[in-house]
Protein backbone atom coordinates (compact mmCIF):
# COMPACT_ATOMS: atom_id res chain seq x y z
CA UNK A 1 0.00 0.00 0.00
CA UNK A 2 3.04 2.37 0.86
CA UNK A 3 4.54 1.73 -2.44
CA UNK A 4 1.10 2.31 -4.45
CA UNK A 5 0.76 5.55 -2.30
CA UNK A 6 4.38 6.39 -3.39
CA UNK A 7 5.68 6.61 -0.32
CA UNK A 8 9.10 7.20 0.68
CA UNK A 9 9.72 5.07 3.83
CA UNK A 10 7.19 3.41 6.07
CA UNK A 11 8.44 3.70 9.97
CA UNK A 12 7.66 2.02 13.21
CA UNK A 13 8.06 2.09 17.04
CA UNK A 14 9.38 -0.75 18.84
CA UNK A 15 10.03 -1.24 22.23
CA UNK A 16 14.16 -0.67 22.89
CA UNK A 17 13.55 -3.89 25.60
CA UNK A 18 12.50 -6.14 22.82
CA UNK A 19 15.77 -7.20 21.33
CA UNK A 20 13.97 -9.69 19.06
CA UNK A 21 11.54 -7.49 17.22
CA UNK A 22 14.57 -5.11 16.58
CA UNK A 23 16.69 -7.86 15.01
CA UNK A 24 13.78 -8.70 12.84
CA UNK A 25 13.06 -5.36 11.77
CA UNK A 26 17.02 -4.87 10.99
CA UNK A 27 17.19 -7.94 9.09
CA UNK A 28 14.57 -7.04 6.98
CA UNK A 29 16.36 -3.56 5.96
CA UNK A 30 14.85 -1.38 8.55
CA UNK A 31 17.11 1.28 10.36
CA UNK A 32 17.37 3.12 13.65
CA UNK A 33 16.57 7.15 13.82
CA UNK A 34 15.52 8.31 16.41
CA UNK A 35 13.88 7.32 19.84
CA UNK A 36 10.36 8.37 21.37
CA UNK A 37 8.64 8.14 25.05
CA UNK A 38 5.76 5.63 25.01
CA UNK A 39 3.01 5.97 28.11
CA UNK A 40 1.85 3.13 29.10
CA UNK A 41 -0.21 4.04 31.90
CA UNK A 42 1.92 5.55 34.76
CA UNK A 43 5.25 3.72 33.28
CA UNK A 44 6.88 5.36 30.41
CA UNK A 45 9.02 3.00 27.82
CA UNK A 46 11.22 4.05 25.22
CA UNK A 47 10.71 3.12 21.51
CA UNK A 48 13.05 3.23 18.89
CA UNK A 49 11.80 4.53 16.28
CA UNK A 50 12.91 2.09 12.53
CA UNK A 51 12.04 3.34 9.17
CA UNK A 52 12.10 1.06 5.95
CA UNK A 53 13.32 3.41 2.52
CA UNK A 54 10.84 2.06 0.21
CA UNK A 55 12.14 1.65 -3.50
CA UNK A 56 9.78 2.30 -6.51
Amino acid sequence: IAKQKNADYVWLGVWEENPRAINFYKKNGFVEFDKHIFKLGEDEQTDIMMKLKLTN
